[in-house]
This record gives C-alpha cells, sequence and structure tokens, in this order.
C-alpha cells in the first residue's frame, strides 16, 4: 500500500480528534479540545522546525488514516517521536505505520541531518516495539513505572536508532 505523509493542518482536527485517547496519550486531557491538538502541527523557529507534524494518507486516493509527529532538539541533533497513531482499528497491522515510520526517519536523517531519533513505547505495546525494531531503533532500556494510567503503572521501553544505523554503518 501506498503510504505518504502530508502536513498536518487544522482542518484535519475533527478528524483525529477521536484519535488522541488520553489513556494512550498523557498530553492530552478530556476533552480534547483543538489548542491541545496544536501541539501536533509542524513549529519552525527561525529557520529550522522544531516540531513535525504529517498526516498519514494511504492509497491512490490519499485518504488519511493516521497521524505522526515528532519534537526536534537542534542542540543534540535528536528527534523525539511522540506519536504514530493509525486512526481507524480496521487499518491497524496492515504496516502502515512502520511504513510511516521509515518515512519520518528518512526526514529527520537526510533532510534534517539529525543524529538520533528516540522513542519511549509501552512494554506492552508489543505491535509498535516490532515496528521500531524493524526500523532499526534499538532497546536501550527499561523505564519502570514511567506513567500512571487510570488503573496502573506502566512502564517503558527507551529505544533509538542513530543516522548511521540509518544509513547501515
Amino acid at each position: 500500500m501506498k503510504i505518504v505523509l502530508e502536513a498536518l493542518e487544522t482542518s484535519d482536527f475533527p478528524v483525529i480528534r477521536d484519535w488522541m485517547d488520553p489513556e494512550v496519550f498523557p498530553i492530552f486531557h478530556h476533552p480534547v479540545d483543538d489548542a491541545q491538538l496544536e501541539r501536533l502541527l509542524t513549529k519552525i523557529e527561525g529557520d529550522r522546525p522544531t516540531d513535525l507534524g504529517y498526516r498519514i494518507c494511504a492509497g491512490d486516493d490519499r485518504e488519511m488514516v493516521g497521524l505522526t509527529h515528532a519534537i526536534l532538539n537542534w542542540n543534540n541533533r535528536l528527534a523525539h517521536i511522540g506519536q504514530i497513531v493509525i486512526g481507524d482499528p480496521a487499518r491497524r497491522g496492515q504496516g502502515i505505520g512502520c511504513e510511516a515510520l521509515r518515512q519520518l526517519l528518512r526526514i529527520c536523517f537526510e533532510e534534517h541531518r539529525l543524529h538520533r531519533a528516540q522513542v519511549f513505547v509501552d512494554e506492552d505495546n508489543r505491535p509498535a516495539i516490532r515496528c521500531y525494531q524493524k526500523a532499526g531503533f534499538q532497546i536501550e532500556g527499561l523505564m519502570r513505572e514511567a506513567r500512571k494510567s487510570a488503573d496502573r503503572y506502566i512502564s517503558w521501553h527507551s529505544m533509538s536508532i542513530l543516522d548511521r544505523e540509518w544509513r547501515g554503518g
């Protein structure tokens, strides 16, 4: 399936609002409003982006099926991937998120010449961990009970990939 990343826009908010469950994405709270969703947009300071926000479009009709967002730290030349979301559960498990991740990494490493990309993944999110590993990410460690959900604490795997690993060297 053909996947394309396009700039996320405020006109996408009515579609993505329901995808942003605060139990899964603790940067949000109920009710998720436009002010919260603005965090996902691409932002530029000076001549460099500080955030990269993309909608994930699939197929020839470029239907929006998800989104991805990363925060860039230029002092350390790193991207922290905050979200890769496939909105429709029926579209999950088809490799869309993995392809979107590969495209996001190409943007980070080839277009912006960053050194490192990192992500924190819930330790029980096996599909996401496999996707990141397929893209070349390595597990660096476990952040024990790093986030509180409604009824329990959740531990995160810290995962990363370096530019030379992305390039195959």
